[in-house]
């Protein structure tokens, strides 16, 4: 008997971790939050019912497991939903063992279960642990099946033996699991912070340059496969070391941060602001020809332009910026080239006397005012 109890623990384990595994690598990246849920319900409910295939064999009729666990353990991680969903599953599981008094009266222990764990995690309070909440459920459903199957069983002589195992393999068992789940849940978003920091600019809050370099190539991929062009900017601030040394490093702090919202705020749903580092800003523009590009260029210059940068509480700056363009394939069908060409574009505005946008195209360098200079 203990081993088999053993063994339900075991297979439970290995299911969870493997399900969490594939839920935070796969499933959080593709699909919504609603859709999750319904698929925590699900595996919980499969979950479920493996351990009833698994189970103990008490009499003729009736069957003993751990079925409940997995309902106590996707209500911690995932909410009330995906636990009702998991214990309709599991009741309708059941039923292909047969219909009797036992099947009856597993109904029961689920729903009383259900009902009373649901009770305990909202009476939980935020900071405290969560396998202290298992704890709590744990010792509330074995209370629930040990009437149950007291009920049901009466041989007082196999409930000596059977109830106590139970507990302590559940108790162990099943806080063990929450634990380890509650330490993988942690680990799990002190990796996603880390992925966050890695690839966003902190100042900013815009994608940072290792970040830039990944849109970058995957937008090129869909360009060239849907047969779109793709246009780039790239924006500077102008005399930005001057507002360093003349106000300080926390005033161009402020500069940059007002400005990485200023491109968010003026550019489209679908373009990917960067920050590639210092005052260098980029922005990246799907399904956007050459023209297009430039008209959004020059909407973002003169909105930095008239825009009021405060440094600190009573003084404010102006600022302008300027800024290069280029498209893909239009300007160039060199891939490794779109990047070069639209710093030398930036390069070209900054020699024009800078607050402009300047523009790569087959004829040279063309000002926003379209203006065209010789490369």
């Amino acid at each position: 008997m203990v081993s088999d109890f053993f063994v339900n623990i075991c297979i439970l384990t290995a299911l969870f971790f493997s399900y969490l595994q594939l839920r935070w690598h796969s499933l959080e990246k593709h699909l919504p939050l609603k859709a999750i849920c319904l698929i925590d319900g699900v595996a919980a409910g499969i979950m479920g019912n493996l351990m009833m295939y698994y189970s103990i064999q008490v009499t003729d009729l009736t069957i003993v497991d751990l079925r409940h666990v997995p309902v106590l353990m996707i209500l911690l991680i995932s909410g009330v939903r995906p636990a009702v969903i998991a214990t309709i599953l599991i009741i309708a599981g059941r039923f292909l063992y047969g219909f009797n008094l036992s099947s009856v009266a597993a109904i029961i222990f689920m729903i009383v279960t259900l009902a009373g764990i649901i009770v305990i995690n909202r009476m939980r309070k935020s900071h405290q642990p969560r396998y202290i909440s298992g704890f709590y459920m744990i010792f509330y459903s074995n209370l629930v099946f040990s009437v149950v199957l007291s009920v049901i069983v009466r041989d007082w002589s196999l409930l000596e033996t059977l109830l106590p195992v139970y507990w302590v393999i559940s108790c162990l068992g099943g806080v063990g699991i929450i634990y380890l789940i509650q330490y993988l849940d942690r680990s799990h978003s002190l990796f996603k912070s880390y992925e966050q920091k890695a690839s966003i600019d902190h100042l900013t809050g815009l994608n940072n340059v290792r970040q830039f370099d990944f849109h970058w190539n995957q937008q090129l991929e869909e360009s060239e496969k849907k047969k779109k062009e793709l246009s780039l900017l790239i924006i500077d601030v102008d005399h930005f070391k001057h507002v360093n040394d003349t106000y300080g490093h926390p005033a161009g702090d402020q500069v940059l941060k007002q400005l990485g919202r200023l491109l968010q705020e003026h550019t489209r749903g679908t373009d990917i602001v960067s920050r590639n580092g210092g005052e260098e800003f980029s922005v990246i523009l799907p399904d956007c020809s050459n023209s297009c590009a430039c008209a959004i260029a020059e909407r973002i210059r003169s909105e930095v332009m008239s825009h009021t940068f405060w440094i600190n509480a009573t003084s404010h700056i102006p600022i302008t910026v300027s800024i290069g363009a280029s498209t893909y394939p239009s300007t160039t069908e060199d891939r490794q080239e779109i990047i070069d060409l639209t710093d030398q574009s930036l390069y070209q505005a900054k020699q024009l006397g800078r607050n402009r946008v300047v523009s790569f195209t087959a004829g040279g360098f063309v000002q926003a005012d379209h203006r065209t200079y010789s490369i």
